[in-house]
């Protein structure tokens, strides 16, 4: 799994620091939008750093940073919390300083805590939903929807038409939609946003109410309260019931959502699409030679991000970082057909390979250092963008709603603390990709009871797929990165033998012991996290 390494980062070398909150969106001195994060370590307590705001897909609150660089695979804060709301406009708008100090304690930072937060009742428990996390779950799956987010009239600029006829939704992005992220899963959630007007307000009041407050506070020069920052606001819409599996902490009857892992409850307004983007071509075959470029270097999935990038180079196939996803679930699911109106040559024949220019298949990646600022023409540092969404019906199930409820009751009952991060499983079979199309998940859980710390590897099983829990347990003390690299083995493992574990692999792991634990149908939630809590406990 790609990883990438924020610069700058304040903290010593080899210390942890936890991700803990986001500041408010501002302006820097070129006009760049960045956003402030707050960074917490045991020994130094909370610094604030700012990057580009293009990069808010791949923060999440809870994630453990060591060098500037979060894996994946690293167990995050909070466990799992399953709730739905009426509606979304049944929520009250507060601060970040009216929650509890057990929950999270800002130090008296007035940036941090004056950020907002949306409070729901539901199972006898306060929700608290920090609105950047709310508006990064419903549209922020990606860098380039970061920066249109808060452009005037930005979601206009990525839509080149739209309009409806015979029952068919015609739907066409611009050439500002990165080529490799013209997928049927954006294409369905990109036109929920724009044909759907609660949806659309919703959207478009995320810049109007910032851009208002900034007017109202200097309105003869609003681009000065944008430098200092805006805390986010949004009009929430009479839209319900919404359904949400998120990760959280608990406090008494109080829940800080640090994410919304999956999120439903939404009708989309058209039952089929056909779209259209410029990099949909009808391919036709030829036996010439085929041009092969070369370009010295090996693959590098890693990325580091360029704190001195002003803009990133305009790249439609500009690299894609995939990142912890966010489920996006339709009571409706339309049908997406891509329309293919020009022609792109494919040759079959010998190779030919020449010695400048970009890509092929046997071409390097981009380089190592990559931006998250806004795209131009004449940017100085290459893109990088993220995948985060899934978008499925809401017939189908994530896959892991059965574990996070055990997990729920598991945290309720017994006395464990609880750290859990969703990653997507390595591509490359067809055990990948679920049935709905969308990747296949796995959830990692962090399970500490007392001085003895256990990890839970728990693959996601909407198809009923027969694969066991893995119960992992360091024989001494172990660092993280160690346990990293044996689940990442692991997980690879899986899927080279097509969705089932691979007792070699299992079989090599001489620092952990390893367990597998069978999943009964005939086993209730509790039985499940009964049996679970007696292997954890011995």
């Amino acid at each position: 799994m790609a990883t990438l390494t924020l610069r700058s980062w304040p903290f010593p070398e080899n210390h942890e620091a936890e991700l803990v909150w986001f500041g408010s969106p501002f302006m820097d001195h070129k006009g760049n939008w960045r956003i402030r994060v707050a960074f917490k370590t045991s020994a130094e307590g909370i610094k604030v750093v700012s990057y580009p705001w293009g990069t808010i897909p791949y923060l999440r609150i809870g994630q453990i940073y060591s060098n500037g660089t979060y894996d994946q695979i690293t167990p995050m804060s909070g466990s799992a919390f399953h709730f739905t709301i009426d509606a979304l406009n049944h929520g009250t708008l507060t601060n970040g300083f009216k929650l509890p100090k057990r929950l999270i304690d800002f130090g008296k930072d007035p940036e941090l805590g004056l950020q907002n937060i949306i409070q729901y009742q539901a199972n006898g428990l306060t929700y608290c939903i920090p609105v950047i996390e709310l508006i990064r779950a419903l549209f922020i799956n990606s860098r380039y929807l970061a920066y249109y987010l808060l452009q005037p009239h930005g979601l206009d600029l990525l839509i080149d038409n739209s309009y409806s006829l015979g029952g068919t939704l015609y739907f066409d992005l611009s050439n500002r939609v990165p080529a490799k992220l013209a997928t049927d899963s954006n294409v369905r959630h990109l036109s929920w946003i724009y044909t759907d007007p609660m949806i659309r307000s919703l959207w478009d009041s995320v810049y109007q109410s910032m851009f208002s407050h900034a007017v109202k506070s200097s309105p003869y020069n609003p681009t000065a309260t944008l430098k200092k920052g805006v805390p986010l606001k949004i009009d929430l819409p009479p839209l319900g019931p919404i359904e949400m599996h998120t990760r959280g902490v608990q406090y008494i009857d109080y829940v800080l959502v640090k994410e919304i892992i999956a999120i439903g409850g939404f009708q989309h307004p058209s039952n089929e699409i056909l779209f259209w983007h410029p990099s949909k071509k009808r391919r036709e075959w030829s036996s010439d030679d085929k041009t092969i470029r070369m370009i010295p270097g090996s693959k590098n999935t890693d990325y580091v991000l360029s704190d001195q990038s002003d803009n990133a180079k305009e790249d439609s196939n500009q690299d894609i970082l995939e990142t912890s996803p966010t489920i996006m679930r339709f009571a409706n699911y339309p049908v997406v057909e891509t329309r293919r109106s020009s022609v792109r040559q494919s040759n079959t024949g010998n190779e030919v390979i020449v010695s400048t220019g970009r890509g092929g298949k046997h071409a390097a990646a981009a380089s190592e250092e990559v931006s998250t600022q806004d795209s131009m023409v004449g940017g100085d540092t290459p893109p990088i963008d993220f995948q985060t969404l899934e978008t499925i019906p809401a017939s189908d199930a994530i896959g892991l709603e059965p574990f996070f409820q055990m997990i729920e009751l598991l945290r309720e009952t017994f006395p464990v603390k609880v750290r859990m991060s969703v990653v997507r499983i390595p591509p490359g079979k067809r055990f990948s990709v679920c049935m709905n199309g969308a990747r296949r998940t796995c959830a990692i859980v962090q399970v500490t009871n007392g001085t003895s710390t256990s990890y839970i590897v728990e693959v996601a099983r909407p198809d009923d797929w027969s694969i066991s829990t893995l119960i992992l347990r360091p024989r001494n003390q172990l660092s993280f990165r160690v346990i990293e690299r044996n689940i990442k083995q692991l997980l690879d493992g899986l899927v080279q033998k097509g969705g089932h574990w691979d007792q070699s692999v299992l079989n090599q792991s001489d620092t952990m012991n390893i367990e597998k634990l069978k999943h009964y149908q005939i086993d209730t939630i509790r039985e499940w996290a009964s049996r679970l809590a007696g292997k954890l406990m011995t």
